[in-house]
């Protein structure tokens, strides 16, 4: 019995979980096919899915067909659950991708392709919804060859189209099957009216498999053709090495095509050995790490998914990767260095819970209770200690500021719950900025975050809503400048007395106080000197501008006085920090605001309109490449101008744009814009102070 490790993957609205749930009843382990829809589908059971209508979540499923185990994936399509999709396709072995007949190519197939094309995953391709009134099988393979180096090769096409959409030929034997019973689906000859164009694509598909093997090459120029256990050899070959990619037909709520989905992954993709063997040279692994690949008898498993259940707790899910695991035994979780003994092993179908005695080699599967284990750890045998490399996950695009309602004293109530999420999604991220007060929730895109408030309101009872984040603005000088901190307090018995002199001087980008000493003869004692860099720094805090905090600054002390008596390392940081005041008000301090490095991703059609856009935010473009069929542009734009540039550039692309940023500096904001910011934050101060 073979084992197929498979992730269903497509862009949002291409039926993928109608697919898989098509597969599931076909197999019989649903006994009724559910429907997304309705809000009966077996995979999309979580609330928000049902909801919303769409994959949230990747879902787990299991299959027995034609003697062979496959193990399914059903990944979420939208690119505001790329983390979840990213995280599976790390452990399967193949892939099925779905693109929809209808008009249009969805921008997430090419981030879904690019995933793909990291690991060389083999894949096959379901050109999906056949059905519907303006699907167009051949446009729709046109558009992707075009798209997509021209690896697309039809093994199917489809019977009719749209509302005459009756089945599929096979075009490896030249068998038509008619469909009009999905049930009983009836094989027989090719249709006269479809005999010149089975014969064009059958002539494409030879020529495609061919390519692949020189032997093969030779066969198909001499006999023109191929028969078909030469044609599948060939086809396999391509698939395996991902140069090909199978194209298949398919309509699954009627459902039509999902038996010979199966029949394709079991036949053309590798299974779980074959696919190891594949990786063994081609994986690489970070130092101190193994690769996927790992061949060894004693057990090891990658958790790549945590479900947390207010009932059942914590649900580890793994892919096995070498060796095989049972109950009660004990494993080794080499990033916590702790154990852990897992009591039941679980196989998954949606939300339902099989429990079985033994996971193999290439298996997934779910581990309960593991007091120590989150996403991205590896289990093993304590007999032999490995480490696989960690998930590589996009990184969040938005960020918004929490706003609790209610009573007070619910901030613990929602930290906790954010962070129970945060386990299950290493995209999210949530942190409180003590610099501006924020509580700050990060995610993938709106839709993302806007499912963090529902499920607060259903799973928590806490009402919360989202503002725009305070920027984390910062002070520094343009000039040099020196001052005097004098600070002399006489209240009867001992006084306080500090006296120094300061010279300031602008220290570029640096976070860190430079602080020197220049002082001699005494004026001020050693043991002081520490007091007034303490002085000094703390006064960095809280810039005389807007109260932002300081960067960027040299600081001397070269004179001074003391007293005998009354000097104390108190009053010389107090000392300290007056003149670091006074001496910054004379440095031409001015405002800055960070910086960040875009790399947007857009098709052709869209880049004027994107670097408009960023010309328009105050942002400079740094150059553009070509990415296939698309541009990547590199630009630089200041936070304030793109808190919502995920939500807004998916509006100025129709869906197909995506980006990833990083902090580079601070930059002088202009002086216009920087006077009303400082007036806001100084009226902000004013208003939390007089409260």
């Amino acid at each position: 019995m073979g084992l197929y490790t498979i992730g269903l993957v497509a862009h949002v609205g291409a039926g993928k979980t109608s697919l898989a749930e098509a597969m599931l009843a076909q197999a019989g382990t649903l006994k009724k096919m559910g429907s997304v829809d309705q809000g009966t589908s077996a995979l999309d059971f979580e609330p928000e899915a049902r909801e919303h209508k769409t994959s949230t979540h990747s879902s787990l499923a299991t299959l027995a067909w034609e003697g062979h185990q496959i193990d399914v994936i059903d990944t979420p399509g939208s690119t505001n659950f790329l983390g979840s999709t990213a995280a599976a396709l790390r452990v399967v072995d193949g892939a099925v991708m779905l693109s929809s007949a209808e008009p249009g190519l969805q921008g997430q197939t090419e981030q879904l392709w690019e995933y793909l094309e990291a690991r060389a995953t083999p894949r096959l391709l379901a050109i999906s919804k056949l059905d519907r009134d303006q699907a167009d099988f051949h446009r729709r393979l046109e558009q992707l060859n075009g798209e997509f180096d021209n690896r697309f090769v039809a093994v199917q096409i489809p019977w009719g189209q749209a509302g005459a959409f009756k089945g599929v030929v096979d075009l490896i034997e030249s068998k038509a099957y008619d469909c009009s019973n999905p049930e009983k689906p009836r094989a027989q000859e090719v249709p006269p009216e479809l005999a010149a164009q089975v014969e064009t694509y059958r002539r494409r598909l030879c020529e495609a498999a061919a390519e692949t093997d020189d032997g093969l090459l030779e066969l198909y120029l001499d006999k023109e053709t191929l028969d078909p256990a030469n044609l599948l050899r060939g086809l396999i070959q391509g698939t395996h090495s991902a140069k090909l990619v199978p194209v298949l037909c398919t309509a699954a709520t009627r459902p039509i095509g999902a038996d010979l989905v199966l029949r394709a992954i079991v036949t053309l993709l590798p299974d779980a050995p074959t696919r190891r063997a594949q990786r063994k040279a081609a994986d690489a692994a970070p130092p101190g790490y193994v690769a996927d690949s790992f061949g060894n008898a004693e057990f090891s498993a990658l958790v790549f998914k945590t479900k947390i259940d207010h009932y059942a707790g914590r649900l580890s899910v793994i892919r096995v990767m070498s060796g095989e695991v049972k109950p009660g035994e004990d494993l080794f979780n080499p990033a916590t260095s702790t154990g852990e003994r897992p009591a039941h092993l679980f196989k998954l179908i949606g939300k339902e819970q099989k429990e079985v005695t033994v996971l193999r080699t290439g298996e997934l599967g779910a581990l309960p209770k593991l007091n120590n284990t989150h996403t991205g750890h590896t289990l093993c045998s304590p007999k032999r200690k490995v480490e696989f490399a960690p998930l590589q996950l996009p990184a969040p695009v938005l960020t918004y500021a929490l706003q609790i309602g209610g009573k007070g004293g619910e901030e613990e109530k929602v930290s906790s719950a954010l962070h129970r999420m945060m386990e299950e999604d290493l995209t999210l991220s949530f942190r409180h900025s003590a610099e501006t007060g924020d509580f700050l929730v990060s995610g993938m895109g709106q839709m993302h975050l806007d499912l963090v408030l529902e499920r607060l309101k259903r799973e928590y009872q806490i009402a919360a809503s989202y503002q725009p984040p305070h920027v984390p603005y910062r002070e520094t000088i343009r000039a040099g400048s020196k001052a005097q901190g004098k600070y002399k307090k006489q209240t009867g018995g001992r006084g306080q007395y500090g006296d120094c002199w300061l010279e300031l001087k602008p220290n570029g980008q640096a976070e860190e106080l430079a602080f020197h000493s220049a002082i001699v003869g005494g004026a001020i004692p050693r043991n002081f000197i520490p007091a007034i860099e303490k002085g000094i720094a703390e006064a960095l805090g809280r810039g005389v501008l807007a109260g932002y905090p300081v960067i960027g600054i040299d600081a001397t002390v070269y004179d001074g006085s003391f007293h005998d008596v009354d000097s104390s390392e108190m009053a010389f940081k107090i000392a300290g920090s007056m003149a670091f005041k006074k001496a910054m008000e004379q440095a031409r301090p001015v405002l800055l605001e960070p910086v960040y490095e875009l790399e947007i991703v857009v098709h052709t059609d869209h880049t004027g309109d994107v670097m408009g856009d960023i010309n328009a935010r105050r942002g400079r473009v740094l150059g553009m490449e070509n990415r296939g069929k698309r541009q990547v542009v590199r630009a630089e734009v200041p936070l304030g101008e793109a808190l919502k540039y995920a939500v807004e550039l998916r509006a100025l692309t129709s869906g197909t744009g995506y980006f990833t940023q990083k902090f580079v500096r601070y930059d002088e904001m202009p002086a216009p814009l920087a006077e009303k910011i400082i007036k806001a934050r100084v009226d902000h101060l004013h208003d939390s102070h007089a409260h």
